[in-house]
């Protein structure tokens, strides 16, 4: 006798998955009003782009205006990935694992670029490695598990 499970609500691991795709959006705005925005300011700002400065690096302008392009773009995209995931749309987990692997790829460039900045300014920084180490971990299990779970092909139905 085989027993059908009811999958007509999200559960078992989309749990986790669901936790992590809510916050996203909360953690993209308090990484731009706690990082980004202060450091496009006028005290912290001309210490990173104007040339002489002990913090100047010709890579920080462009670094900092694509972040804030980058940030707001996933933040605008999180949000629909929360909504189509919750309303439990049947194209939810391919925007699901599209906004992972872009935000993979986009954490990596910015890992890349921060750490030659920073080889400069701050070799014992490890935020952007370990930013990266977590994306990658969090992306390869979640894109994963999207594309090979039951509970998701059959969660993910309307």
């Amino acid at each position: 006798m085989i027993i059908e499970k009811n999958y007509h609500k999200i559960g078992g691991w989309l749990i986790l998955c669901a936790v992590g795709l809510a916050l996203y959006p909360l953690q993209a705005v308090i990484s731009l009003y706690t990082e980004i925005i202060p450091a496009l300011s006028s005290e912290i700002g001309p210490e990173l782009t104007i040339t002489g400065s002990d913090a100047h690096h010709p890579l920080w302008t462009p670094l900092l205006i694509a972040e804030l392009i980058g940030n707001g773009f996933f933040l605008i995209f999180s949000i629909f990935v929360v909504i189509f995931f919750f309303k439990r749309r049947k194209f939810a987990p391919r925007l699901a694992i599209l906004f992972l692997a872009f935000n993979f790829i986009f954490v990596s460039v910015d890992c890349y670029l921060t750490q030659v900045i920073l080889a400069t300014t701050d070799p014992t920084n490890m935020g952007p490695t370990i930013n990266f180490v977590r994306t990658l971990v969090a992306s390869t299990i979640w894109i994963t598990y999207f594309i090979f779970s039951k509970r998701v092909k059959r969660t993910f139905i309307r």
